[in-house]
């Protein structure tokens, strides 16, 4: 629903009922903090692009060309956003196909486990663009904005995409510090037969004491605390 919405508006600087896009937003239901972290920069992008702001203000070009600079940063993070977040769910998913069988792995079908062969191996890095941010907060251009309801909304997502830099960047160095020693101390013998996949290999990782307590992380890295406080703060 989210990314419909994203894509139509960013295609039309037109005028849109914003009363029906409220509604819109307020009956999405909450779901985990993923999702609510998607509608927040989808919330966000939406109401930049389908509000009139850029137009109330078109009379003044250097604060219409500043505010279109932060629509197309917004579309970038939102962009490295969800190359990250597939990644990482991919860990979650095998984190919890795994914790429900109480890591006894050899009960989940093989072929299931051979589509996270390589999992344990990616790493993914968020780097929150925020140069035309940092230009209009900086600048006097943002005293001349009168919505600043608005921009209140715009400072506060940064700040939770900053956030979630720093909550990503944390997992993948656990992450690191779990699975590069483990990969380094392989034999011959052991790397060819994480190479076949399926139970051998998840037998050699779920053997290791590190790597075994840290696939229990994703399941639970983005815990309940974080899907409240998003949900009630951010879902309106």
């Amino acid at each position: 629903m989210g990314g419909f919405l994203l894509l139509v508006h960013l295609r039309s600087m037109g005028k849109i009922d914003w009363k029906k896009v409220k509604t819109t937003i307020r009956n999405w239901k909450p779901g985990e903090y993923i999702r609510q972290t998607s509608i927040v920069v989808i919330g966000v992008l939406i109401t930049f692009v389908g509000s009139e702001l850029v137009t109330r203000c078109s009379e003044q070009k250097d604060i219409k060309s500043t505010m279109l600079l932060i629509r197309d940063e917004l579309k970038s993070n939102r962009g490295q956003f969800e190359d990250v977040m597939s990644e990482f769910n991919k860990d979650k998913r095998i984190s919890t196909l795994l914790m429900e069988h109480d890591m006894k792995f050899r009960m989940i079908p093989e072929d299931s486990l051979r589509q996270f062969g390589f999992v344990l191996g990616h790493f993914r890095v968020f780097s929150c663009r925020r140069n035309a941010m940092d230009l209009l907060k900086n600048s006097m251009l943002m005293q001349k904005i009168s919505d600043k309801e608005f921009l209140l909304s715009l400072i506060e997502v940064y700040e939770r995409l900053e956030s979630f830099r720093t909550l990503i960047t944390e997992y993948y160095d656990i992450k690191g510090q779990a699975v590069n020693p483990f990969h380094l101390s392989l034999t011959d013998g052991q790397f060819n037969s994480l190479l076949e996949g399926g139970y051998e290999m998840w037998e050699i990782y779920l053997s290791d004491k590190t790597v075994r307590n840290f696939m229990r992380t994703p399941m639970e890295y983005f815990h309940s605390s974080y899907k409240k406080v998003w949900s009630k703060r951010l879902i309106r």
